[in-house]
């Protein structure tokens, strides 16, 4: 069988004219003795051939693979070098702040804790702009005078690009500065930008080492752990509670040796940890004797407190928990004022009389079962409450004398009224018949009169619900006049003496960690300091934690005082006042026999016989004490003052030089006639 073979698919272009054709021979019939099956010729094998438009397409695909490859490429190396540059950016202008802001000099000080401490800082700031400006003119300088070595030593000209070259050099340079400074944040994120690299990042080292170094709270056990064994305070085990928006609290438990070894150390600790004056707190455990707290502040922890606003008129009740702050811990500062006597302590300047007298007050004569008497022998105490209390401010050691005389004869004259009325054990406070609360602020400069008056109404008063409150400088035994101050059922310390601690606190108590003596008192309205911040001993205070206290303003105090002026406030009762023999207090608070009319008829005697058209209200007063000592033995000038003025004859005005004064205040006897 042969069949003939040709191409299935000819070429145009073949001449097949010279090709042979050519037959195949089955073997079986092929003749014996032949050596080929194939007759002679050509025979060429055509192969399968891809179109070219399918070449063209993969050519086309590998460009496009190449040239989206790099451009990938481009966009990943152009994404890190932007991470780079970003974060280096960011951590530079933080730096940047720090550094113009003089925060490394804050931290080295400790805060600003005085005068000189604040104008240090003003001063490095100062230097620190002038500085900057001037590295500002000497690149510029710089790069003004690479333009001109282009200019005159390359042969370019003046106006053409020249002028952007050493710029262009100077912004690359810096944007290269910065990415690597990026690339290195990036790769060693465990060390915050300022914080500084030193020794005590050796494992093997026992140096202390500031608190501003670490950044978790395994650093901060460590910084802890070696601060107290620098001290030779032994611990079995320092641990990091947490971190507060004010600082750090650290559980430590010691090994051989004492809380009041780390009390006597807290100086000292202050200086290892780099904190503030008085940022080393101290809580030690009552259930066991080796375990403490550390507090660490770094930060005021009152900062974010939000400004209180004045309750409405005749809305509280004494007997009811009412907030006056809040403790470091976060907690509210609630307290019943029912029952208390409170006593204060701080230096000039620890926020006695605007912060703790202040908020008492706000809250006192808001209570619709409650009065309160405002006495000071010296200042001017709680002025912006005259309209709120119960009397007119009451000043002078005379004066107070004689309230706080009143006041003791009412703690008696109630006894017999509780009794009569079923009342119980203690004075049961209603609109009818309130509490009366007697603040007392600079309690040491009372005459010793008024001192043994006081303390007998402290001692008397709590049955009868008469509950004093007292604020002064110093409670030792010689300024209260008796070792009274741990009788106050409610103590209070701000910023004060070393000395009274033990007094008011009791014996061992700054070794429990109660440091008033560490909290450092405003200086100027901007530089408060530790002002307003307290410890507390009272009913269940009685932790060593720092409290802060409201801050009301006198605006705001003022416009509440204008508004319980207008609803009304609760006086004292009748019943107590029977009790007491002050009746005569009804009728304002002097006890005479004479209509106003007749006062401003006996001014204009008394100015008349003594031949003057003018008098002062202090001579005024004694006039009228001599002319009738009967009426007028117990009046005041504050009262006369008063009583003139609703009679018709208005404040007293300026006299011009009299009795040896420039221009004294007082009344004339052509007002006084007017009005007789």
């Amino acid at each position: 069988m042969t069949t003939e073979a040709e191409p299935l698919t000819v070429p145009a272009h073949w001449d097949v004219s010279k090709v042979i054709p050519g037959q195949l021979v089955d073997r079986d019939d092929a003749e014996e003795g032949a050596e080929d099956d194939i007759a002679p010729g050509i025979i060429e094998t055509i192969p399968d051939r891809t179109p070219v438009i399918r070449k063209a397409g993969s050519a086309a695909m590998v460009v496009a693979s190449v040239t989206g490859r790099a451009f990938g490429l481009t966009a990943r190396h152009t994404r890190t070098f932007g991470g780079w540059f970003g974060n280096g950016f960011r951590a530079g202008a933080y730096l940047g702040y720090r550094y113009v802001r003089a925060h490394d000099l804050q931290e080295v000080l400790g805060g600003m804790q005085k005068g000189a401490d604040w104008n240090k800082v003003q001063q490095v700031r100062k230097s620190r702009w002038r500085f900057l400006g001037i590295a500002t003119g000497v690149t510029a300088a710089l790069n003004l005078a690479g333009w001109w070595a282009l200019v005159a030593g390359a042969g370019m000209t003046a106006l053409d690009y020249s002028w952007a070259v050493p710029p262009t050099i100077t912004a690359l340079l810096a944007v290269t500065v910065t990415a690597m400074y990026g690339r290195y944040r990036l790769n060693v994120p465990e060390i915050a930008p300022g914080q500084i690299v030193a020794d005590h990042d050796d494992p093997d080292s026992d140096e202390p080492f500031p608190l501003s170094y670490c950044t978790g709270g395994e650093q901060v056990a460590e910084c802890v752990s070696r601060a107290l064994a620098a001290e030779g305070i032994g611990t079995r085990a320092v641990r990091a509670l947490g971190h507060q928006a004010w600082g750090w609290e650290i559980d430590v438990v010691l090994k051989g040796s004492t809380v009041g070894k780390v009390n006597a150390a807290a100086q000292e600790l202050d200086s290892h940890f780099n904190i503030k004056q008085g940022g080393t707190l101290i809580d030690p455990d009552p259930q066991q004797s080796a375990h403490l707290v550390l507090r660490l502040v770094q930060a005021n922890p009152f900062d974010n407190m939000p400004k209180p606003t004045p309750h409405a008129p005749n809305s509280l009740n004494i007997s009811d928990p009412h907030n006056f702050g809040r403790c470091m811990d976060g907690s509210p500062l609630d307290i019943v004022l029912e029952g208390l006597r409170i006593l204060g302590i701080g230096v000039s300047g620890a926020a006695k009389t605007t912060g703790v007298l202040r908020d008492l007050a706000e809250v006192i004569t808001a209570c619709h079962n409650a009065i309160a008497l405002d006495l000071d022998p010296v200042k001017d105490g709680l002025r912006e409450f005259d309209g709120a209390m119960a009397t007119a401010p009451i000043r002078g050691n005379k004066d107070c004398e004689k309230w706080l005389g009143y006041l003791v004869k009412m703690a008696k004259g109630r006894q017999t009224v509780r009794n009569r009325l079923n009342m119980g054990d203690t004075w049961t406070a209603t609109k009818e018949r309130p509490a009366i609360f007697p603040f007392v602020d600079e309690f040491i400069y009372l005459s010793p009169k008024a001192k043994e008056l006081f303390i007998e109404l402290l001692r008397l008063g709590k049955q009868s619900g008469i509950y004093p409150i007292a604020a002064g400088q110093d409670a030792t035994s010689d300024s209260m006049g008796d070792a009274i101050a741990d009788t106050f059922t409610l103590r209070i310390m701000l910023a004060s003496r070393w000395d009274d601690i033990r007094i008011v606190f009791g014996q061992g108590a700054a070794a429990k960690g109660f440091r008033p003596d560490r909290l450092v008192p405003a200086q100027t309205k901007e530089i408060k300091n530790d002002a307003g911040q307290s410890y507390i001993q009272g009913p269940g205070l009685d932790r060593p934690l720092l409290y802060g206290w409201n801050e009301h303003s006198s605006q705001a105090i003022k416009q509440a005082v204008a508004d319980r002026k207008e609803v009304g406030r609760p006086w004292f009762d009748r019943d107590t006042l029977a009790a007491s023999g002050l009746l005569h207090l009804i009728d304002g608070g002097v006890e005479r026999s004479v209509s106003g009319s007749q006062i401003v008829a006996d001014s204009i005697a008394v100015m008349a016989n003594d031949n003057v058209d003018r008098m002062r209200t202090e001579a005024l007063l004694d006039a009228l004490k001599g002319h009738d000592p009967d009426a007028y033995e117990d009046l005041s000038a504050t009262e006369l003052r008063k009583l003139l003025k609703d009679a018709g004859a208005g404040s007293p005005v300026a006299l011009g030089a009299l009795d040896g004064m420039e221009n004294p205040r007082g009344y004339k006897i052509d007002a006084l006639t007017a009005i007789s």
